[in-house]
């Protein structure tokens, strides 16, 4: 019996055939890139759903779970038409639409490196992304670009974040407080969304800006993430912002920590003012993975964060005499030299096979942070992948301790104590008025 007929059997005992072959039509028609891993990630989850013959609850329960994961896959059903009305015409994906790399193609290059969530949740979060692009087409919110970011564990359900690019923001509205970074720039380069789903029809929420207030409490706070984004974030310091708050300061300091490339993919605008913007380097041809063993060979590509400040770009001087403070980290800093990644950076080849894997121009080289564990940066070709997988935490040397309150400040010194002058005007009241008493 060949495998097909195999497992053609153990689906037919609980009646996955059906949606399988549903499936198949599917990857026929759409042809994803990598549709033959997606396709064989589906027959292994359907054969262990299988596991033989089920009667009862047991059958129901395995195909109430096949079905659950093939709807992930399936579009969803267009609205059926009231009777006597005609059948609306297929709607067209919206002509302006973000740059989205190619998620199933990185997953591939991530997988090398050691990092890999599954074909099937890669295809799942894929299909997610892009019908969040066509729906925020359609509502005229026309993103430039959208980036998995990764996803972060959490106690009771995880997020998946995406992150979004525009070329311009829109002003904040009457009676809303303006942000010390407004959208666009410094901290709040970017927006990102969430969500606890991955698959078609997922339900992205968007992440608050986030402000220094915010940070300087966060980087003190070391909570595990629940899932909720309006849970409350318990402890000490206080952070009254919520989970959504608490999740949207970590991704701030791991994008400006973790996102590194090889050196020249990015260039400073010519003629630009300073400081200089950067931008992709068109005349960038690749590198050899034997040239970017080492962390000089890296460089940082987003703004710095200045603790003091909790900002990146400085706030203008109060007066016209002091001169405007600059950020002491530049962009395009080797990674070997910039303090966010000295020392917190593992270059590893990862294709350890032939005589001289490091000079095959399919070589894969990750560049581990180790201060933020789960992020890394993957480099193949001209195929260079940020992604972090983790739980939000920054790695300590020492063991975590929560700080405590702090010391309740002293009673502020009384001076000597001085006699009540009301009291000394009363007694000679009442001997006046005894006078007069005895004058009548």
């Amino acid at each position: 019996m060949s495998s097909l007929e195999a497992i053609r059997k153990k689906l037919s005992a609980n009646g996955g055939w059906k949606e399988l072959s549903k499936v198949v039509l599917r990857v026929i028609r759409d042809q994803p890139n990598d549709a033959l891993r997606v396709f064989e990630t589906l027959v292994q989850q359907a054969e262990a759903q299988a596991g033989g013959p089920l009667e009862g609850k047991a059958k129901d329960a395995a195909v109430a779970a096949l079905t659950k994961s093939l709807n992930l896959l399936r579009p969803p059903a267009p609205a059926k038409p009231a009777e006597g009305e005609p059948e609306p015409e297929p709607e067209e994906a919206p002509a302006e639409m973000p740059y989205i790399p190619n998620l199933l193609n990185n997953g591939n290059v991530l997988s090398a490196a050691g990092i890999n969530l599954g074909a099937g949740e890669m295809y799942n979060v894929s299909l997610s992304i892009y019908d969040f692009a066509i729906e925020q087409a359609k509502k005229g919110n026309n993103f430039k670009s959208i980036r998995f970011f990764g996803k972060i564990l959490g106690t009771r359900r995880d997020y998946y974040v995406i992150e979004c690019g525009k070329d311009e923001w829109a002003e904040p509205a009457e009676g809303e407080a303006k942000l010390a970074e407004p959208m666009g720039t410094g901290t709040n380069q970017y927006q990102y969304w969430v969500t606890n789903e991955a698959g078609s029809g997922a339900d992205w929420s968007a992440l608050p800006p986030v402000t220094p207030q915010q940070l300087a409490v966060a980087k003190r706070v070391r909570k595990f993430f629940s899932g909720d984004l309006g849970a409350a974030v318990p402890g000490y310091p206080y952070f009254p912002w919520k989970e959504a708050g608490y999740l949207r300061c970590q991704i701030a300091q791991i994008t400006s920590d973790t996102i590194i490339s090889p050196a020249g993919v990015w260039k400073f605008v010519d003629d630009a003012e300073e400081p200089k913007p950067i931008e992709l380097n068109e005349e960038f041809k690749g590198v050899s993975a034997s040239d970017i063993l080492t962390p000089s060979r890296w460089t940082t590509h987003r703004a710095y964060i200045m603790p003091e400040l909790g900002r990146c770009v400085p706030p203008e001087p109060e007066n016209e005499e002091e001169e405007k403070k600059a950020n002491p980290v530049s962009l395009l800093t080797p990674c070997d030299q910039d303090p966010r990644t000295k020392g917190n950076l593992r270059v590893s080849l990862c294709s350890p096979f032939g005589i001289r894997p490091e000079s095959d121009p399919n070589a894969v080289v990750c560049a581990y942070n180790l201060a933020w564990s789960g992020a890394a940066c993957v480099y193949q070709g001209q195929n260079i992948v940020n992604v972090y997988v983790g739980y939000g935490f920054k790695r300590t040397s020492e063991r975590y301790m929560e700080p405590e309150p702090p010391v309740p400040a002293q009673e502020f010194a009384l001076s000597a104590e001085q006699e009540d002058p009301i009291k000394k005007e009363e007694p000679a009241k009442e001997e006046g008025a005894a006078e007069e008493k005895k004058d009548e």
